[in-house]
């Protein structure tokens, strides 16, 4: 059986151990034997070799392949069996040390791990405090997973394998990724296509563009990113000499690093400025057009983009609260007036688990939506979507609300009686249970595909 690859950090603290007289240090590591997991490996090990009961442990991945296992404190004196040293090693000085190569890969993650700050008092009082994944805390990131949420920072791309069988052949390829987001689809993309392959990518955020193009740099993904909305593809590949695609992808989800940075002011999970913009650099925020649009123009936006039942009940009291100067600023502030003009108490903005609705999503939905136009740029994308294509190229959509569904539905349709795409048109495909109870963020996922005529 492959050999279990032991982390046990106490602190910020790694454990090395040295079996022989040369100073060559290793993490320690054992056999996998039948039946069991890497994770209930890594807690024998640690046990019979060294005395020590840990805690849970949790398995570290990177792009999908298993490089080490991180355990959680235990009890017991630390008594090396077979080992003729050991020694606590900060993590972020752990590449300091004489490592067997081995044991270089998950050094190099341990490396950049930090001990997460610890709050003051019996309760966390910021998002950060809460929901310490967010700062990269591995455990803290297994046990949002093991509740049923998707760990706050953490985007999980849907529904990847589905693309990439859609998508394929795409060894050579030159492909389209429409919103790179945090760049896990457009990753394993450029992985597929090899080194002949091109990836071109785009994202109107030019914020996180630029964390997922250092990303991928560090990852060794070579693509061609461009701050640009989708719906301005063609210009982009007209500049880059590109005459149409052999694959493209567009996911229309908002990224999970957007979502969880509090300053975005996207998502009612944690206070922050009401901004919402995907492009900070312009525009105006979404507590400004709050102010300035009128209660018809709420109501019809709320009822179009987000669905919202008590559409004209929740339009009415934004709007009376414009006119007495107290519209809302803060993502709390605008969550709390939508429970109030339902007549919900306080209690109700606490979400009971991960699958239930906070009663404020669909406003916040159709707020964003408009901020940004959202809905306007997608009619043009869709437009434009076939010329993108050359004859026999594959395209992949992901939805995430019936908005959206009901505008790519229509378009597809229409081009499909143009004869732009390949008949008979499959319907769209979910996202499997296991992934959503995984990432709960990809429960309303739907993707849709086609093949160019």
């Amino acid at each position: 059986m492959s050999a279990a690859c032991v982390v046990l950090l106490r602190s910020g603290m790694a454990l090395l151990v040295r079996r022989g007289d040369a100073d060559v240090w290793e993490l320690p590591c054992g056999a996998i034997r039948a039946g069991e997991t890497a994770s209930s490996a890594a807690v024998r090990i640690l046990r019979e070799d060294f005395g020590f009961e840990a805690g849970p442990a949790t398995e570290l991945t990177r792009a999908g392949e298993l490089i080490g296992v991180l355990v959680s404190g235990g009890a017991g004196e630390l008594k090396p069996v077979r080992h003729a040293a050991m020694s606590w090693v900060e993590s972020r000085r752990i590449l300091e040390r004489p490592l067997t190569a081995e044991c270089a890969p998950i050094a190099r993650v341990l490396a950049e791990h930090r001990r997460r700050e610890r709050y003051k008092g019996t309760h966390p009082r910021s998002f950060g405090e809460k929901y310490k994944e967010l700062a990269g805390d591995p455990l803290a990131a297994a046990k949002a997973a093991a509740r049923g949420s998707t760990p706050a920072g953490a985007h999980l791309s849907v529904m990847k394998a589905e693309i990439l069988e859609a998508l394929s052949p795409l060894s050579g390829a030159t492909v389209l990724d429409c919103t790179l987001g945090w760049g896990g689809h457009a990753e394993a993309l450029a992985r597929s296509a090899g080194p002949e392959g091109r990836v071109i990518c785009l994202d109107r955020d030019g914020e996180e563009l630029e964390r997922t193009r250092r990303r991928l740099d560090a990852a060794g993904v070579a693509v061609v990113a461009r701050q640009s909305d989708y719906a301005d593809a063609p210009s982009v590949l007209e500049s880059l000499g590109v005459d149409g695609v052999n694959a493209l992808l567009a996911d229309l989800g908002v990224s999970s690093m957007q979502l969880d940075r509090p300053e975005r002011g996207m998502s009612f999970k944690a206070d922050g400025p009401l901004d919402m913009r995907m492009d900070r650099s312009r525009g105006i925020t979404a507590a400004q057009w709050l102010e300035r649009v009128s209660r018809v123009e709420l109501a019809e936006a709320f009822s179009r983009y987000g669905d919202e039942p008590d559409a004209e009940k929740v339009a009415a009291a934004l709007s009376a609260l414009a006119a007495a100067g107290r519209s809302p600023r803060t993502t709390a502030e605008l969550a709390a007036a939508v429970a109030a003009a339902k007549g919900l108490p306080p209690r109700a903005l606490r979400k009971k688990d991960a699958s239930s609705r906070h009663p404020a999503a669909r406003v916040f939905q159709a707020v964003r939506i408009a901020v940004n136009a959202e809905r306007d740029s997608l009619a043009r994308f869709l437009a434009v979507l076939p010329r993108l294509l050359r004859p026999g190229g594959r395209a992949a959509l992901l939805t995430f609300h019936s908005g959206e569904e009901r505008l790519v539905d229509a378009a597809l349709s229409a081009q499909t009686d143009a004869g732009f795409w390949r008949n008979p048109r499959a319907a769209p495909r979910k996202p499997s249970p296991e992934e959503v109870r995984l990432n709960p963020r990809a429960r309303s996922a739907r993707l849709w595909t086609e093949v160019r005529a």
